[in-house]
């Protein structure tokens, strides 16, 4: 007998034994958990949401007072040539 015939009869013994008592209120306790699993996923991704919004216009407004892409002032200022 192979290891697998073997591994097989093991199964066979395990199913034809009795089976355990499920709950009666298995099937609705796994749909509210699935409901509370749904909606916490929902208040994620919204808050997700919620938030790169807020990251893209709090970065609009910095960009826009600060302007990062001008040239920055010359620290001195040319000598004056003709005077």
């Amino acid at each position: 007998m192979s290891l697998r015939d073997r591994g097989q009869d093991e199964v066979r013994r395990m199913l034809d034994g009795p089976h355990p008592l499920v709950p009666p209120d298995l099937a609705a306790r796994a749909a509210e958990r699935g409901q509370r699993i749904l909606a916490r996923r929902h208040v994620l991704r919204a808050a997700g949401w919620a938030l790169l919004v807020a990251a893209a216009a709090a970065f609009s407004v910095w960009a826009a007072a600060t302007r990062p892409w001008d040239v920055p002032p010359a620290g001195t200022t040319p000598p004056l040539e003709g005077w």
